[in-house]
């Protein structure tokens, strides 16, 4: 097993090995637990319902920007249900109110359901722009 490590290291733990002092380890515990501290940090690790607890809407954010924000963070976590998903989605949602409350009257049960939702919502958001944009006329500054 000693003589099959180095071969499988790539190229930064192979340097790493070589790099370490003579007799640093008594035993093959040591080894994985000093190589594990070493290249664990840089590692992208799972998160969890907290980081995407974290997940706020911004003022003045699109909503398509929170949802896929949101989205990308929930890939992330491996074991979570869909009603922490959905409870810190709704929890997220500061700047706007209209949906939040629509979502908490009418709760999705499935992420699928959540994000058909909120996608709908937030493409009809976007056209209720436009059509502002557009009664306001070029001359008008936006609001």
């Amino acid at each position: 097993m000693a003589n099959s490590f180095p071969v499988v290291l790539d190229q930064a733990g192979h340097q790493w090995l070589l790099g370490l002092p003579e007799d640093s380890f008594d035993s093959w515990e040591e080894l994985r637990q000093a190589f594990i501290d070493n290249f664990i940090a840089p590692c992208e690790q799972p998160g969890n319902k907290y980081d995407l607890e974290r997940i706020r809407d911004r003022k003045n954010e699109p909503l398509h920007d929170y949802i896929r924000r949101f989205s990308d963070m929930r890939l992330k976590i491996p074991k979570i249900s869909h009603d922490e998903a959905i409870s810190a989605f709704i929890k997220g949602l500061r700047f706007h109110e209209a949906l939040r409350n629509k979502l908490l009257r009418k709760r999705p049960t499935t992420m699928a359901e959540l994000l058909a939702t909120t996608k709908n919502y937030a493409d009809a958001d976007d056209a209720e722009k436009l059509i502002r944009e557009d009664a306001r006329g070029p001359d008008q500054p936006p609001r």
